[in-house]
């Protein structure tokens, strides 16, 4: 039976930025916002940089399976997606492909407040930043990364790229908003929250289902799985009100990944929590409604 939705308003484009191809909580995030109302989702951009003990498929896997969910998921406009970059900044010779889509939409004429919604290394964001540092200008930044304040500590996303977030920290002028470890560490599903939540949400639910079913041999599952790539969707698509931010200097990050005293300090919003409960139940409630 048809009944009147509320209607909801878009409030933001966003560029995705994530490597889909690791932990599949990445595309539980992608999914996430794909369904979301309120946040126009204008560009995928893709990482794939391996730590040794980590590796990745040949080819350009995580645009593989991001393209994947994009047409299982089956909704509304296809946004643009790119290759993966697969070395970190320093290595690199030329902007990235997802740099360029970063670009490309950030210089669009629309009223649209436009942010990036990085999950992973920053690789994408220093590469935009460093072929036109104007991008600062244009667009927000959103990173679920980092060790704890005031002094910083090895941090995944962080570590498969120190010198793409000395770009963005301690050269850039871009607005960021960050999601440190302790926090993101708090979004979380358990094992049957899953399997009962994706597997009733017909044929899209079933296919991200089987995405956790065979994780990589560097993983071992105890009872709940990680969920930390899912907060710029509750920034971007449904509220920021209900989760805890304070206002700091943005840091100056050093070789090893640590924080010290930024010589040119510019404003930081850090998160210090994030409202799990709003998070999540739109989650659930956006796949029930799909399947």
């Amino acid at each position: 039976m048809s009944h009147r939705r509320i209607p909801v308003t878009s409030q933001v484009r966003v560029i995705v930025d994530n490597d889909f191809a690791g932990d599949p909580d990445g595309l539980v995030a992608l999914a996430h916002h794909l369904l979301a109302d309120a946040a126009e989702i204008r560009g995928i951009t893709c990482t794939s940089i391996a730590m040794d003990d980590m590796p990745y498929p040949a080819g350009h896997p995580a645009k593989a399976i991001a393209g994947e969910l994009v047409a299982r998921l089956g909704r509304g406009p296809v946004p643009p997606i790119s290759q993966d970059v697969q070395v970190s900044f320093a290595e690199l010779d030329g902007p990235t492909a997802g740099a360029l889509l970063i670009l490309e939409e950030s210089r669009r004429d629309d009223p649209l407040p436009l942010v990036i919604a990085c999950g992973g290394p920053l690789t994408n964001v220093a590469s935009a930043l460093r072929e036109d540092p104007t991008l600062a200008d244009r667009a927000d930044l959103i990173w679920i990364g980092g060790g704890e304040y005031p002094g910083g500590a090895w941090e995944y996303n962080l570590a498969l790229d120190i010198s793409a977030a000395q770009v963005v920290f301690n050269e850039s002028r871009i607005r960021i908003s960050q999601v440190p470890q302790h926090v993101y560490r708090r979004c979380a599903a358990s094992v049957a929250e899953l399997e009962v939540g994706l597997r009733s949400a017909g044929p899209f639910g079933e296919w991200l289902y089987s995405c956790f079913t065979s994780p990589p041999d560097y993983i071992r599952v105890g009872g709940n799985w990680p969920m930390g790539d899912s907060p710029p969707v509750l920034f971007t698509a449904i509220t920021t009100e209900s989760s805890a931010s304070r206002i700091v200097d943005a840091p100056w990050i050093d070789d090893i990944g640590n924080y010290v005293a930024h010589p040119h300090p510019r404003a930081l919003t850090l998160y210090d929590t994030v409202d799990t409960r709003v998070l999540f139940a739109d989650f659930w409630s956006r796949l029930a409604l799909l399947g």
